[in-house]
């Protein structure tokens, strides 16, 4: 199963899929100028900024954190921030956090669970009391800017090589390459270093350079990508970037989630490269994060994997060629009313009930249709599964105006068909586990020997989904059991 490069952009998905209208692509963000004010603050000494790559750039102004699997990457010009610091060691713990739930997911050997889980402990001690001491902003190691990392440094190197050598997860990484994350602590910072991404990727300045971009919370290429600290305004200013939102503002752990659905999905990068279906990869990551949290309310737009069919699904099934723009996601959608607390049940349910309303054939499949609203909420439409995996390409977009609802609707709709997966999908729970456990070791140990769908059919003896849904499938059973919730 062979995807082409990662495109993380969420617009460039957006431009494939042919959402709206395209009215910000007018180019009122000013990139260049982001990117010239990017490269003056950040020189590397003897050499002119359009030899120097991006990566080389990185290296020489962002410190570095080796969290598991994954190269973090902090702006050391802002290591003399207290408060920035502590949002600093927030992502640590974050990125930590789903490191140990991924052991548990993947069934990892119990002998290395039990010696992660010693080091795990030790390195969440050590960043609730850790202090940073002077001169921060010249550090190159961000854990060494703090008292005591010395001893906490014996247990990062257990789990950085336990994760990217795959012994501590019992499976073998198909990534070859290190996964970088940069942090981006304000809304700034984040757009400077799309200029300056879209400065030096020139093929794909129309993409990096986009109006859109002001709206989401990350975006990168291929193993790199970088994630913003704080949302967007409620209507962002396209000339001033000065201004955003704190992610605690509306959650108490909000950066956390964030952080942490980012780096779950990272690490199904790192794990199953591209072999892992879209769809299930942004599940993953808003999964984890309910595991972890007990809610998730992100308003991140997840990770597109391409521009091509394939990566469609990592948003929402179904699409058009004629170019047009993702709308931005809803933080106050009725998909949203229980913010995941329940994994989505409570509106899923709601909608699957509302949606046996859509007409004569609704009524005789009444499980399989869910209800839209407009934006404006005065109209409904309705939309059929199924929406996993091949079954579902070909799949009809609802009008522009239902996109947003729709857009919410997935992103509820298979964060709930995860937690089934895992925890309901086979006849016990612990069997449930070990099935699903099993299935992404399987996913990984296949690779691109085999599509993502055959690795499902495999393990569960069914396949993931069918057209017709009287089939037995996964999606059919997921579906069946939540009409009867």
């Amino acid at each position: 199963m062979n995807y082409p490069k990662r495109f993380l952009l969420p617009s460039l998905i957006a431009l494939a899929i042919g959402f709206l209208p395209a009215p910000l692509l007018a180019g009122q963000v000013d990139f260049s100028g982001l990117a010239e004010k990017f490269f003056k603050a950040h020189p590397v000494e003897g050499r002119a900024p359009s030899d120097v790559s991006l990566e080389e750039l990185v290296a020489e102004h962002y410190a570095l954190a080796q969290v598991g699997a994954i190269d973090v990457r902090f702006p050391r010009e802002f290591l003399d921030d207290k408060g920035v610091v502590e949002d600093f060691k927030d992502s640590v713990a974050a990125i930590l956090a789903v490191h140990e739930l991924w052991l548990d997911w993947i069934g990892a050997p119990a002998e290395q669970v039990a010696k992660a889980k010693v080091d795990f402990a030790e390195l969440r001690k050590f960043l609730k009391s850790a202090r940073p001491g002077g001169g921060a902003s010249k550090a190159k190691n961000f854990l060494e800017i703090f008292s005591g990392s010395a001893d906490a440094q014996a247990a990062l190197d257990r789990l950085r090589v336990g994760f990217r050598t795959g012994e501590m997860m019992g499976v073998t990484p198909l990534s070859t390459k290190p996964q970088v994350l940069i942090v981006a602590p304000n809304r700034q910072h984040f757009m400077e270093l799309a200029g300056a991404l879209g400065a030096r990727q020139e093929s794909s300045r129309s993409l990096y350079w986009n109006d859109s971009l002001a709206n989401w919370t990350e975006f990168g290429w291929n193993e790199m990508q970088v994630i913003a600290l704080q949302y967007p305004p409620l209507k962002p200013n396209l000339t001033d970037f000065s201004e955003g939102v704190a992610m605690d503002a509306k959650e108490p752990t909000g950066l956390h989630q964030n952080v942490a659905q980012r780096a779950a999905v990272t690490l199904c990068w790192h794990t199953f490269g591209n072999a892992l279906d879209p769809a299930f990869e942004t599940a993953i990551g808003q999964v984890a994060v309910i595991d972890i949290y007990g809610e998730n309310n992100t308003r991140s737009g997840g990770s597109g994997r391409s521009n091509t069919t394939d990566g469609i699904t990592a948003f929402i099934p179904g699409g058009r060629s004629e170019g047009g723009l993702l709308p931005p996601t809803n933080a106050d959608s009725e998909w949203r009313i229980t913010a995941g607390k329940d994994y989505f049940l409570k509106p899923l349910k709601e909608g699957q009930k509302a949606g046996a309303k859509g007409g004569a054939k609704a009524k005789e499949e009444k499980l399989v249709y869910f209800q839209l609203k407009s934006d404006d909420t005065s109209k409904r439409t309705y939309v059929r599964a199924p929406f996993f995996g091949s079954a579902a390409q070909g799949k009809e977009l609802p009008a522009p105006e239902f996109l947003t609802d729709y857009l919410e609707f997935f992103r509820a709709y298979k964060s709930a068909f995860l937690h089934w997966l895992r925890e309901f999908g086979s006849a016990k729970p612990a069997e449930a586990h070990a099935n699903f456990a099993a299935l992404m070791k399987a996913v990984a140990e296949a690779g691109s020997a085999a599509s993502f769908e055959e690795v499902v059919k495999e393990t569960y003896k069914v396949p993931l989904s069918s057209a017709d849904l009287n089939e037995d499938s996964l999606e059919a059973r997921f579906l069946l059991w939540l009409g009867a919730k």
